[in-house]
Order: structure tokens, then sequence, then C-alpha cells
């Protein structure tokens, strides 16, 4: 008896999928296991591309390419150690100050806890909360001590990798350009030595661009971010400021930490509710103003993306690679963007990522 043709028809479209499922999850589950080995070789990659320009502008000054390559990572790692030198006092101050925090939220939680008692009091029969006492103190110095060791155990290898990416970016810089024309001339057409041409000049120019146009902005934010706290009489206004122009490289996901940041920066500095709150309020409105009008004028619809998506794609590079893999998240996703639209590949893909709702018709 044969099968009928809508029947063999859906049994190879689930097929189909489930082969397409099976393959996503082998990919999530390599980049899962394979972070330690593939993490800092995709960063340097990524470091590499943002500052080839800069060699090849000294480059043009006559200058060795080994001296330019190691010359611009010397001034990235100065300038980033600089930074968290800048950086470390008024964050450690502010570490110090966090059980000010907790003991303002303690009184207050007693405080409800002591009306919701009266309001139980004069509705339900007394009760004896005599052994209801819960020892938090002990409970948080108990679990004190194995964060203590995990963070010393993590500490050598958070050095090894982080020698391993400043390598690995040196010989990127130094060596990227001969790898690519060695992959361009094993390429067996002509045709195919030309698509791999244009895909990398595109890669570095957009991301190039990308990558620009967003520093430039949220420096911008981190300045605005410093002035705005600075009238506002929060202490340290310079750390708040810099963790504005770096949390905001993680569009949607970095600024909701800064805001809860600042919520508990707000109750620690002030005592009013209102002005506590003034605080995270006035960086909800800058991000606001960056998010919804500025960066959208910057980039254009070129680079707009599904909000939705890019939180999803953040969180998913955030469980495999953590806080690293969060801020790598989006100039990954552009680049696949990038190559997905200027080579007319996977064009479900660049609907489904696309913030127009217009994007099937215009496919």
């Amino acid at each position: 008896m044969n099968t009928p043709p809508s029947h063999a028809r859906r049994s190879r479209l689930s097929a189909e999928l489930a082969l397409k499922i099976l393959t996503v999850l082998a990919v999530v589950y390599t980049f899962y296991f394979t972070r330690s080995l593939l993490l800092p070789i995709i960063l340097a990659a990524f470091i590499a591309l943002f500052a080839s320009p800069a060699v090849r502008l000294l480059t043009r000054l006559k200058l060795p390419k080994s001296f330019a390559s190691f010359f611009v990572l010397v001034v990235i790692i100065c300038f980033v150690g600089y930074g968290v030198s800048l950086l470390y006092g008024p964050a450690a101050d502010w570490i110090e100050r966090l059980p000010i925090l907790g003991t303002k939220l303690a009184v207050q939680f007693d405080d409800m806890a002591v009306s919701l008692d009266s309001i139980k009091d004069s509705v339900l029969p007394e009760k004896n909360n005599q052994d209801e006492e819960n020892p938090i103190d002990t409970a948080i110095g108990a679990g004190f001590v194995p964060l203590l060791s995990m963070l010393a155990q993590t500490t050598a290898m958070m050095l090894v990798q982080l020698a391993t990416v400043i390598i690995l970016t040196y010989l990127f810089l130094v060596f990227g350009g001969t790898l690519l024309r060695n992959i361009i001339r094993g390429a067996s057409t002509l045709h195919e030595k030309k698509n791999l041409v244009k895909m990398y000049q595109t890669i570095e120019q957009d991301i190039s661009r990308y990558v620009l146009v967003i520093t430039v902005i949220n420096i911008l934010l981190g300045v605005t971010t410093f002035l705005v706290m600075s009238m506002l009489g929060v202490a340290d206004p310079l750390l708040w400021g810099v963790m504005a122009a770096v949390l905001n490289f993680a569009p949607y996901l970095g600024p909701f930490v800064l805001i809860l940041l600042l919520t508990a920066v707000g109750f620690v500095e002030f005592d009013s509710v209102g002005q506590s709150l003034l605080v995270p309020a006035a960086f909800v409105v800058l991000n606001i103003i960056e998010s919804q009008l500025v960066t959208p004028m910057a980039l254009g619809k070129r680079f707009n993306m599904n909000p939705l998506l890019v939180v999803i794609w953040m969180f998913i590079w955030g469980w495999m690679w953590g806080a690293v893999g969060v801020l790598i998240a989006i100039p990954l996703l552009v680049c696949l963007k990038i190559i997905a639209s200027h080579f007319e590949l996977l064009p479900y893909w660049r609907i489904l990522l696309s913030a127009d709702s217009d994007a099937f018709n215009k496919e």
C-alpha cells in the first residue's frame, strides 16, 4: 500500500525540523562545553578586528607591523588598567557600604512586619513566636567562606585566560592578514575568492562602524550620567558614569542592572524615599532618550533588531560564557546579521531578527 503524498511530505518536514533542532542543540552545547577554549579565541579575534584600523594607520607611517601591533595592544591594556585602577577605590568603598543598605532595608522590613503583626493580631488569635528566630547572620557567615574559596580557585584560571587573550590578540594583529590571504588563496574559484574578500571587508567596516558609534554614544551616556549624579549629590558619580557606559554595551539587560544598583545607591545616600527613587529615575530618563532616540538615529534601520530576540540572545550567551558572553553577544549578532544580509543567506533568520513588522513583505 502506497503512502499518501501529503503524509510523506509531513513526515519529511518533521524529520527536517527534528534535524534542525538537534543541530541547534548540538551547536549550543558545543559552545557551552568548549567555552574555556573558544572564549579567549573569539574575544581576541574581536579585539583584533576593532584594533586593526589603528594598526594599519601605524603601518602606513612606515612602522613595522609587529611593533605597531604591540604598541596598539599596550595602549589598550594601559587604558583598561588605568580605568580599573581609577574605579577600584570607589567600588571598594561602595562594597563596604553595602551593610548600610542591608540595615536600612532591614529597618523598613521590620516596620512593615510590625504593621502586619498588628493587623494579624487584631484578626487572628495570638501565637507563640518565641521559636521563630532565623539565624540569618550565621547563614551568611557560613556561605561567605565557600564563596572566597571558589573565587580563589577561579583566579588562576582567569589570569591564564587573560594572558591567552593578550597573546592571541597580538598574534591576530600580526598574522591575521596573512592567514586571511592564505584562506583566500586556497579558494577554488575566483568567485569564491571575491566573496571571501568582500565578506571580510564588509564585516570589518560595518562592525568597526557599529562599535565606534555605540562607543561614542555610550561615552556620552556615561558623561551625562556622571553630570546628573553629581547634580543629585550622589557619591562617586564617576563610578556610575563609567558603569553606565560599560553596561550599556549590553542593551536592555545592562541598563536594567544599573537601575537596580542606582536604586540601592539612592536608599543608601538619602533618607527620603522620593530622593532615593529620584536617582534611578533620572537614569531611566537618560536611557530612554539614548535607546529610543539617539541610537536609532545614529545607526538607522540597518542595525535595528528585535529587542525580544536581542535579550534572549544575550541570555543564551550569558548562560554559555558568563558576563563576557553578554558583552560580545551583540557584536556577534550584528556580525551574523551583516553576513546574512550582504550575501543573501538565511532569509528567514533576517526576517525573524528584524524589528520592522513589514520585513516579510519587503523580502
